[in-house]
């Protein structure tokens, strides 16, 4: 069995890194398995880049032909927007490749065209990372467009008013996308997303959860990580963390800084540290007199590890999330997850078991959660029942059979 993944990048941002986890946990079970990207960062000799430096050169064009969109929908709209209009050489190479299966991952940023995915000639599974498969250009909906149609008087104020280009873009998916494709889902909360909306209600999916080397990904010993990073001891450190986290509005971050506003006053710690990484910006926390560190972008899977193992609770306050791999990495080190209801992150955490499910959008909730995780870490064996949970739910081994069923589904109706 041959299986070839198609992903925007292997190991840079959530979407990429889980795609790779993937691939890496067919390679280890003797499965052949590569990996076509744009963007390569690893040494990894089965992921082929896809862009020559003429090919990196055309890429520039085409981000720059397709920025005057982007520009307006980034404008006036949270989160990220991908057209994918300009046609890409890649489905050559896709069509010709000598795969039995081709994974779709993250594939935007122009990587592929809505008619390019269309015209993928070979078996077919789609993973999906986030929203954008059946919504307009949207990476995650503003709106309940995507479960009503794409109709001229249901969109968004903020769209704007004189093209509606995400109307423009899901026209061309439900124009193409005639010929159902296997889904494969990293959560209940996306399932039910893609049950509920217009274009792929009717498509087959599957829930399987991203998986994790739990040989790699254990804890460390936290109060040696601390000294090396110049950490206080006796402080309880909260830390969030997500790509472009601060300024995507999705990752919640504003209700993280509501959250530790009510949080000081409910809680007994007075010694509390701050840290996020992810980018964004070097200071927030000023006005909440807390100790703040900020890490930047960690693209180190080793130095991550030690900052969940250093942790006392790891927070992550999206508004919509489709799975939540930086929730898998903290249980996965030992560290407990306080996290919303109704998002696909609350699948990986046991409710007062390897963390805390807050109401949705509850800040008060949200800080209440902090507050009994940290107060119940001597009670609660917050290590023991993370690691036993990811072991069983989350683990190669686990999931490994998850996909092999899968493709060998497939194969069968070939």
């Amino acid at each position: 069995m041959k299986i070839l993944h198609i992903s925007h990048s292997d190991i840079m941002g959530g979407a990429g890194r889980a795609a790779y986890r993937t691939h890496k946990m067919l390679l280890k079970n003797a499965v052949d398995s590569s990996m076509f990207v744009n963007i390569k960062s690893s040494s990894d000799p089965n992921v082929f880049s896809t862009e020559s430096k003429i090919g990196k050169v055309v890429n520039g064009v085409k981000q720059h032909l397709i920025f005057p969109i982007n520009k307006i929908l980034n404008s006036k709209l949270y989160g990220m927007h991908s057209p994918s209009i300009l046609s890409s050489k890649l489905l050559k190479k896709i069509n010709s490749y000598n795969a039995d299966i081709v994974h779709l991952h993250w594939v935007q940023g122009e990587m592929l065209s809505i008619k390019d995915i269309s015209k993928i000639n070979k078996p077919l599974i789609w993973s999906f990372h986030d929203m954008w498969p059946f919504c307009g250009c949207e990476h995650y909906a503003y709106n309940d467009r995507y479960t009503e149609g794409y109709k001229s008087n249901n969109r968004s104020e903020n769209e704007p008013w004189y093209f509606d280009i995400n109307r423009w873009r899901w026209s061309q998916k439900a124009k193409l996308f005639t010929k159902p494709i296997q889904i494969l889902s990293p959560s209940k909360w996306m399932t039910d997303c893609v049950k509920k909306s217009y274009l792929m209600k009717k498509w087959p999916v599957e829930t399987i959860s991203h998986p994790i080397d739990t040989s790699q990904w254990s804890p460390k010993e936290k109060y040696s990580i601390r000294k090396e990073l110049n950490l206080e001891q006796n402080s309880k450190i909260i830390t969030f963390g997500a790509a472009g986290g601060i300024k995507d509005e999705r990752k919640g971050y504003k209700f993280f800084e509501l959250t530790l506003k009510y949080f000081e006053s409910i809680t007994s710690f007075s010694n509390l540290t701050i840290i996020t990484f992810g980018g964004g910006a070097k200071k927030v926390f000023n006005e909440n007199k807390l100790k703040f560190y900020n890490f930047g972008n960690i693209n180190n899977d080793e130095f991550l590890r030690k900052i969940y193992s250093c942790s006392d609770v790891f927070v992550i306050p999206s508004k919509k999330e489709a799975f939540g791999l930086t929730a898998l990495e903290a249980n996965a080190c030992g560290t407990p997850v306080v996290c919303f209801d109704r998002t696909g992150t609350s699948d990986i955490i046991e409710h007062k078991k390897t963390g805390y499910i807050a109401k949705f959008l509850n800040e008060k909730d949200f800080a209440k959660g902090i507050e009994w995780v940290l107060k119940n870490s001597s009670k609660t064996n917050f290590v023991v029942n993370s690691r036993k949970r990811v072991e069983n739910l989350f683990s190669d081994e686990v999931i490994l059979k998850k996909y092999l069923n899968v493709y060998n589904n497939l194969l069968l109706i070939k």
